[in-house]
């Protein structure tokens, strides 16, 4: 789309959503009149950066990159005309997203996720290839007062889907008319909890459908009154939610699934992806409460494994034919950044192409019981610490953006271990 579709694309639109993602995969950004946003299509915009450097609530605090030395700098913000659509939750209103430059005409902001994703697909293009991916969401609809909305923990349940039908039916109506291939949405295993199945896309647009799925979600479930919630474990004891990724190869100008025939190419995309599972799990796994996900038996997993439809296991080969063969890569949180995953997954599987990694053997049964596997880091100060020494992500995500993320994590650990909680005070207060 160029500057003159773009006008015709707009001519019954008032207000156009000018937008980014934050370091966290939250978007930020502004309301623009259809006017004002066609005269930035060419010279771009002058924003602040701090939003690519803040941390997981928003706080600006200095890092490396941005800070009160380097006068907390601005960065050109360009819209991206190719992600242009109707936004369908508001009226006479569109939605666009926009690729971060250090300067006009420079090189792309090293902390845009949106950049990181796009150069890590590049790295599966150069091998030939074209990602397909289809991102896979949980999440809970609570009260206004974020409890439960209901106490039933039935998956899949049509009753409770018939009776939530108004938002959820609006939800999948909104997100289909803004061009994300919704599939399906049922209830999942927690008080309240939902899953939204997404169709598959190559890496940057599905990494931009999860996103904006995200934000639809909890625009739609405010208007009925309720809230969503994407942390990974709002209450005690309940299922986690996840952000489970389904990936395949395409040959570079053709819709022929790689993994059907190409047992080679399957195997060293497999191998890549958990070679490089660990080091990963920062951006995977990027709060706190993230890890409280991982215990035994939550359909959550905390080794590097694999096997065919097992739920026990990180990367699970769904049953079906050999032309919908794909991997299902359970590991994320529901939290997490939807380009940093896909950037880390479609990176490590290019690397393994490229190294010809061979695959562990597949796990047999229980993963949990397994006490050969690796585990996965068990806290986010310990992944971030891995995270950082990866030379793997360091070449992926670069080293700006890694020093950054790394400390930002460190933060985010820190101050949850110097807060006194609920939990402290009934436990500790009377027998002291």
């Amino acid at each position: 789309m160029d500057l003159a579709d773009a006008e015709r694309f707009l001519s019954d639109v008032d207000t156009v959503e000018c937008c980014f993602p934050d370091t966290w995969g939250v978007f930020v950004g502004r309301r623009m009149p259809t006017a004002a946003f066609l005269r930035s299509v060419e010279r771009g915009i002058s924003w602040p950066n701090a939003p690519l450097a803040w941390n997981i609530r928003g706080d600006i605090e200095a890092v490396p990159y941005t800070n009160a030395d380097t006068g907390f700098p601005n960065m050109h913000v360009v819209p991206d005309l190719s992600s242009l659509r109707i936004a369908a939750w508001a009226d006479r209103t569109a939605f666009c997203l926009l690729d971060a430059f250090v300067e006009p005409d420079g090189e792309p902001h090293p902390l845009d996720s949106r950049a990181i994703c796009r150069r890590a697909a590049a790295a599966l293009d150069a091998a030939g290839y074209e990602g397909w991916v289809a991102p896979e969401l949980e999440f809970y609809l609570t009260t206004a007062d974020w409890q439960p909305l209901y106490e039933d923990h039935r998956c899949w349940s049509m009753t409770l889907g018939a009776e939530h039908e108004p938002i959820l039916g609006e939800i999948r109506a909104a997100l289909s008319a803004a061009g994300v291939p919704v599939e399906s949405t049922q209830t999942e295993g927690g008080p309240g909890q939902w899953e939204l199945n997404v169709g598959p896309a190559s890496p940057v647009v599905a990494a931009d459908n999860a996103t904006v799925l995200k934000y639809v979600v909890k625009v739609i479930a405010k208007r009925h009154g309720v809230r969503a919630t994407f942390m990974p474990m709002p209450f005690q004891d309940v299922e986690g939610s996840g952000n489970h990724l389904h990936e395949s190869l395409r040959v570079k100008g053709s819709t022929t699934n790689v993994f059907a025939d190409d047992d080679a190419v399957f195997d060293t995309y497999l191998g890549g992806v958990l070679d490089h599972m660990a080091d990963l799990t920062a951006v995977n796994l990027p709060s706190v409460n993230a890890y409280k996900r991982l215990k035994d038996y939550t359909f959550a997993p905390n080794r590097v494994s694999w096997a065919n439809d097992n739920r026990t296991v990180a990367v699970r080969i769904p049953a079906g034919t050999r032309d919908n063969r794909r991997l299902e890569i359970r590991t994320a949180s529901s939290d997490a950044n939807p380009y940093l995953i896909v950037a880390g997954t479609v990176a490590a599987g290019a690397d393994g192409i490229v190294r010809m990694v061979a695959p562990p053997p597949a796990t047999e049964g229980d993963a949990y019981k397994d006490d050969m596997l690796e585990r996965l880091p068990t806290s986010l100060a310990e992944a971030a610490d891995r995270f950082e020494r990866s030379a793997f992500c360091k070449d992926v995500f670069g080293d700006v953006f890694v020093e950054t993320f790394s400390i930002l994590c460190r933060r985010e650990e820190a101050a949850y271990r110097a807060h006194v909680g609920d939990w402290e005070r009934t436990r500790y207060l009377e027998p002291s």
